[in-house]
């Protein structure tokens, strides 16, 4: 471990008494949602982590609590098999149901106008402007990862032996990324360039679009199963995580195939949460050590900040202005520190 990593204290911390499953800022800042596993949702004043207001999300249990990117309402999805939205007072404005299936999986938009949702092997898509709600044709076994074209017109959805791409205004089939393995987690590439899913295998399956069959990239050697991504602001930056390091793909020119990533060394359990900035250079990560490091991996190995909690983190995000950081823990609690200037 390297001791030279200057430490520095949280700007605030609170003890919230349940595992954290998410944190997440307000459009302006103001306010840190952190969602509980025990079904409640927290909303804590970003000035000094003061609570703002609380309320039971889900009986039996939550698993995503995120702010819309554009408006000051929360989504929620739990074990009950609902997805929720909420105004910032509690109140409950929108509700989909799953059906028998947990609703795990939930997605902004980049611009928050509309919102997709899993449940088992069922997507929804939720328009703002409307309120319509559409569903997509079953896919062929449990979604296990959400994420959005950066212009908010197709949604991906990763499943058993690969992708699948849908049209976020009608719900119709926009293509697929195949391959014949259990995908985890997607993240497409704020560029539009990749799609990347981490695996049952260890590995990262990475696809350049527009998809040709036989182009697909396969990167192995991770250590765990690869559930933590995170894209640079300009799709040029893939960091993994997979184990005890950070690693990070540069995607830009030809592209990863035959390279060697950036490996950012210094956490001392794996890597639980993986974040960039949404304008910015640095990325936040989160380990099992209770350790939230900064880094600017685009430039260098060495961390230029770093953070301790008394337990394992499960989530990082970074506020609207970049300028701070939340973490939530295994233990109950929500922290916020400050980044380099």
């Amino acid at each position: 471990m390297n001791f030279s990593v200057p430490l520095r204290p949280w700007e605030w911390s609170t003890v919230l008494g349940e595992p954290v499953a998410q944190v997440s800022w307000s459009p302006d800042g103001s306010v840190v949602a952190a969602g509980l596993l025990d079904g409640r949702l927290i909303l804590l004043n970003a000035a000094d982590g003061s609570r703002a207001g609380e309320w039971r999300a889900h009986e039996d249990g939550l698993f995503r609590a995120s702010f819309s990117p554009s408006a000051p309402v929360i989504v929620t999805s739990g074990q009950d098999g609902f997805v929720r939205i909420w105004s910032r007072d509690g109140a409950k404005l929108v509700e989909i149901t799953g059906g028998s299936s947990w609703a795990e999986q939930v997605a902004w938009s980049p611009d928050g106008q509309r919102l997709a949702a899993a449940a088992g092997r069922r997507l929804f898509l939720w328009e703002a402007a409307s309120g319509k709600v559409l569903e997509t044709p079953v896919h062929r076994s449990t979604i296990a990862g959400l994420s959005w074209k950066s212009d908010g017109s197709v949604i991906a959805a990763a499943c058993y032996a690969g992708v699948e791409l849908w049209s976020a205004a009608d719900g119709s089939p926009a293509g697929s990324l195949p391959w014949k393995t259990s995908l985890i987690s997607l993240a497409w590439s704020p560029d539009g360039r990749w799609v990347v899913a981490g695996t049952q295998e260890q590995s990262i399956q990475i696809w350049e679009l527009p998809y040709r069959a036989g182009e697909e990239l396969a990167m192995s050697g991770y250590a765990a199963k690869v559930r933590e991504l995170a894209w640079h602001s300009n799709g040029r930056y893939l960091a993994t995580g997979g184990g005890m390091e950070v690693m990070v793909w540069d995607c830009g020119g030809k592209g990863p195939a035959g390279t060697t990533p950036r490996i950012l060394e210094g956490h001392e359990g794996r890597i639980a949460a993986l974040a960039y900035q949404r304008g910015g250079h640095l990325l936040a990560s989160g380990a099992q050590d209770g350790q939230v490091r900064l880094w600017n991996a685009g430039k260098s190995s060495q961390a230029l900040r770093r953070f301790q909690l008394e337990a394992p983190v499960t989530d990082v995000a970074w506020g609207p202005s970049g300028q701070r950081v939340a973490a939530g823990t295994k233990h109950g609690s929500v922290s916020v520190g400050a980044a380099p200037a």
